[in-house]
């Protein structure tokens, strides 16, 4: 198990809510890159719920990373619900001796950001990226702050 994610800049065709539909290209500034940062600034997000929860699941096969053996994941999912009824979803990896967190630590810091975030009322998509920085800055909640941040793209 690893982690959601997607690259926003992948060389696949985007459709935009008002029927525009760019390229992405690979490196430079494009279409897809300015249609995103339009997104970021006008599209208005309104958190109705958000919560984590574990999210344990055996492995159909052990392995072992350095001196350690793996027989499950226990990592946490991150469900997003907006007020418009839209919902999304990540998953924070949580991989002892590789991740900075344990399992019940990146419960404990999904659930205050959710919290947080609930309490903040709407703001651009941005604002809501850029608080969830804030709330899990830099290295040691980063398995927990891009899964949030996933939930809502």
């Amino acid at each position: 198990m690893g982690s959601i994610g997607f690259s926003i800049f992948s060389p696949k065709l985007h459709r935009f809510s008002r029927g525009t539909t760019v390229a992405a290209a690979a490196g430079g500034t494009t279409n897809s890159n300015l249609a995103f940062k339009s997104l970021m600034e006008s599209f208005t997000v309104d958190i109705h719920r958000a919560e984590g929860r574990e999210l344990n699941v055996p492995l159909i096969a052990p392995f072992t990373i350095a001196t350690s053996k793996l027989e499950d994941v226990r990592n946490v999912a991150i469900r997003v619900e907006l007020s418009n009824g839209c919902c999304g979803w990540g998953e924070a990896p949580v991989l002892p001796f590789v991740t900075a967190e344990n399992q019940s630590t990146a419960l404990e810091k999904a659930g205050e950001a959710c919290q947080a975030l609930k309490k903040s009322g709407a703001m651009s998509l941005g604002d809501v990226l850029g608080q969830i920085g804030h709330l899990l800055p830099g290295h040691d909640f980063a398995s927990v702050g891009k899964p949030l941040n996933i939930s809502f793209l």
